[in-house]
């Protein structure tokens, strides 16, 4: 027992000689050679170090709070800098590894992370003096941009409201659909089947659900190789094949899929992309179809009861009831929010009212905001966008 506790008091008297034999020159000397032979620490650290200082442009802090910031950070930083390189200089053979400096994983680092790049770049590349000198102009002014570029769209995303993140996502530019454009290019006619007023009367959910479940499509988007990329659902709103679903759904899609119970149907057509609205409509080569019956969505109220159907995680007429929570606006875009549950592959399919009319389209599920949290886009906004594309 005494000799181990020798052992460790004469370790402890060799690490306070060390200390008390270092002096400033010493300390530079050790700092200049391990900011050389580490730059993967200094890189990483350098690219914390300027994020942090970024931010503090687009956050207001008090002179105190400011100070409080910059020596956390920066003490942080150094200790994490430090701790790093030493335990880094207990590993074997760190000085044979050169081949983080070859011109081509340089550069390529530069593209990828540039403060580690500008490590690797002054760190021994072979690299002539002025290239080395352009290329640190070039993606100095690069890095920065984009640093303040993402900086002032997450704070303003920050600012938004839940609700009003919910309508960017909803209102914002779809990916381009390359489906074959129907070629029919007479009007549209707008005449949907709508229930005359004295024949409303409410139904039950199970009732809805009959009378509606045959007009319920199931939408694969596929790409050029015919691979699937997607899943949606769709209903359809005229007996000779034309069915309602989310622009977002043929996102990308060079190729599609309908199904209608049994029925598949593997040519597609674009009728209609009313993207502002995140609405499309689709031609498939059918007669006969059972469409559903078209409400007005200007006359809701708050808890009203509602019926979502759709193919929730592709299974297929799914059905789910709530009420609707709230009806909301922003930026011109009127939304829908209900509590009836939605789930990837809802996306496109009727939202119905206890008569058993469409009232709108389901578009967004609660499982990116919040638990029974969930939107639709008015119908009415089917037939405005039409209107404005005949």
């Amino acid at each position: 027992m005494k000799k181990g506790k020798n052992k460790i008091s004469r370790y402890i008297a060799v690490y306070i000689n060390r200390l008390k034999r270092i002096n400033r020159k010493k300390v530079s000397r050790w700092f200049i050679k391990n900011l050389k032979t580490h730059p993967f620490i200094l890189g990483i650290l350098v690219f914390i170090w300027i994020t942090g200082i970024i931010e503090v442009f687009f956050d207001k802090r008090t002179p105190v709070a400011l100070a409080k910031f910059l020596l956390k950070l920066n003490g942080g930083l150094f200790l994490a800098w430090a701790i790093s390189v030493i335990f880094s200089n207990l590993l074997k053979d760190k000085e044979r590894v050169r081949w983080f400096l070859k011109k081509r994983f340089v550069f390529a680092t530069l593209i990828l992370f540039t403060p580690l790049g500008m490590i690797f770049l002054w760190s021994g590349s072979r690299f002539k003096r002025a290239t080395k000198i352009t290329l640190t102009v070039i993606f100095s002014i690069f890095f920065i941009t984009s640093q303040v570029y993402n900086q002032k769209k997450a704070f303003r995303l920050m600012k938004m409201t839940a609700f009003e993140r919910v309508v960017e996502l909803i209102a914002k530019e779809k990916g381009k659909t390359y489906l074959k454009p129907f070629a029919d290019t007479r009007p549209l006619s707008l005449n949907f089947i709508r229930l005359p007023k004295e024949s409303k009367a409410k139904l039950a959910v199970s009732e809805v659900y009959k009378r509606n479940a045959a007009s319920i499509a199931s939408i694969v988007a596929k790409d050029k190789a015919g691979k699937e990329i997607g899943r949606g659902s769709g209903f359809v709103i005229f007996s000779d094949g034309i069915v309602a679903t989310n622009a977002h759904v043929l996102k990308g899609a060079y190729q599609a899929e309908v199904s209608i119970g049994k029925q598949v149907f593997n040519e597609v057509f674009l009728l209609r992309n009313v993207a502002e609205y995140d609405i499309a409509l689709l031609k498939i080569n059918a007669q006969g179809l059972s469409s559903v019956n078209i409400g007005d969505s200007d006359r809701l109220a708050s808890g009203q009861f509602v019926i979502a159907l759709g193919n929730p995680l592709g299974l297929e007429q799914s059905a789910s009831t709530g009420i609707i929570s709230a009806l909301r606006s922003s930026g011109g875009l009127r939304l829908i929010q209900i509590t009836a549950p939605l789930s990837p592959g809802s996306s496109g399919g009727p939202l119905l009212n206890e008569y058993g009319e469409v009232i709108g389209i389901t578009t967004l599920a609660s499982f990116l905001f919040a638990q029974n949290v969930n939107f639709a886009i008015p119908i009415n906004y089917l037939t405005q966008g039409l209107a404005k594309k005949k």
